[in-house]
């Protein structure tokens, strides 16, 4: 990794704060910490919206938003199998392998594990995972998760996705990462690479927000994975004051497929505690997916979903385009105008 950024000293060697992002930088720390590469700092130089998604906000610790949303709304933890694994959806299980990011994105959905020491998952956690997944034949995906799993010593990832490898029914392995859009440099590990390309069942879930993320540095990165065999998705998090227009997402998600990155989830942002200024309606979202249909191919078009609170899981929503009349389906076409169908 490169140098990951803590102190506030070290944040304005590299980018100029405001009086009020200063003060929300000591007052803001002291519950929810602060960590960066340089390369993200600096590209909050030129961009309002990575500089929103990184920088501490007063936001977080107003005692209004406080009141609102859980720690952990999506009761990973409750439904934990072993200590780093959450099995809720039949063919699928989350396995958590450590709490570190490099650079600590506000809207977080696992702010909670900010609060805890940096862990990272060890040898007998991976085997007790293991062991679960292979007694579970029903198990065909398993999503790699954190922190970041990109940043994970090498040996103990070779590890983990060599057990997964030698699982039969284990067919997809998914990591979920923001390396590649936080520090892509890293991505071009020549010994990550070949990790990655050797494990051969393994996926990447990237999760850029906004078309200032999508620089050179990591299109070579995303590059570099497509090469090593690991097809690439995205997902965003539709945020209040970032990305939540028609035209910021329809410019993301077309140059995202330029890329060659399938967009695949827009997630309503999580009711976590201290996140909740970045949250969206539902409604607002399912306007903007309309008007998405209407200029983007379905392939350019993720999942707009909502997570349910309590662990209800991924519920994907969709903009309503047809009605019953008569017997009759009634359709709206991407141009606005309606068709008629029989039922048959």
């Amino acid at each position: 990794m490169s140098r990951v950024l803590r102190k506030l000293s070290e944040v304005e060697e590299l980018l100029s704060l405001t009086s009020q992002e200063r003060e929300a930088f000591h007052k803001v720390t002291l519950i929810y910490p602060f960590s960066s590469t340089e390369y993200y700092l600096k590209l909050a130089e030129s961009s309002p919206a990575v500089r929103k998604m990184l920088l501490p906000s007063l936001s977080e610790i107003d005692p209004e938003v406080q009141k609102e949303g859980e720690d952990d709304p999506l009761m990973e933890e409750r439904d934990a199998v072993t200590p780093k694994l959450t099995h809720r959806y039949p063919d699928r299980v989350l396995l958590v392998t450590t709490n570190f990011c490099p650079v600590l994105c506000r809207y977080c959905m696992r702010k909670r594990n900010w609060k805890k020491p940096t862990f990272t998952i060890s040898e007998r956690e991976i085997e007790e995972a293991v062991s679960y997944i292979s007694s579970n034949s029903r198990v065909r995906d398993v999503l790699i998760s954190g922190g970041d799993p990109l940043t994970l010593p090498l040996d103990i990832l070779e590890k983990l996705l060599f057990e997964l490898k030698r699982i039969p029914h284990v067919e997809v392995v998914r990591i979920g990462t923001r390396v590649p859009v936080v520090d892509p440099e890293s991505v071009l590990r020549k010994e990550l690479l070949s990790l990655l390309e050797r494990a051969e069942k393994v996926w990447v879930n990237t999760h850029f927000n906004h078309p200032d993320e999508i620089t050179p540095e990591a299109k070579e990165a995303v590059r570099a994975l497509l090469k090593s065999g690991a097809p690439v998705n995205n997902q965003t998090v539709l945020l209040k004051g970032v990305n939540n227009s028609v035209e910021i997402l329809e410019k993301l998600f077309r140059n995202l497929q330029k890329i060659k990155v399938r967009p695949y989830y827009l997630f309503h942002c999580d009711p976590v505690k201290g996140v909740m200024h970045f949250s969206t309606p539902i409604t607002e979202g399912l306007k903007i997916l309309r008007e998405l249909f209407k200029r983007l191919s379905p392939l350019v078009i993720p999942y707009y979903a909502v997570d349910g609170p309590g662990g209800y899981g991924k519920v994907p929503l969709l903009p309503h385009r047809f009605r019953v009349e008569n017997g009759k389906y009634l359709f709206e076409s991407f141009n606005g105008r309606w068709f008629e169908m029989e039922d048959r």
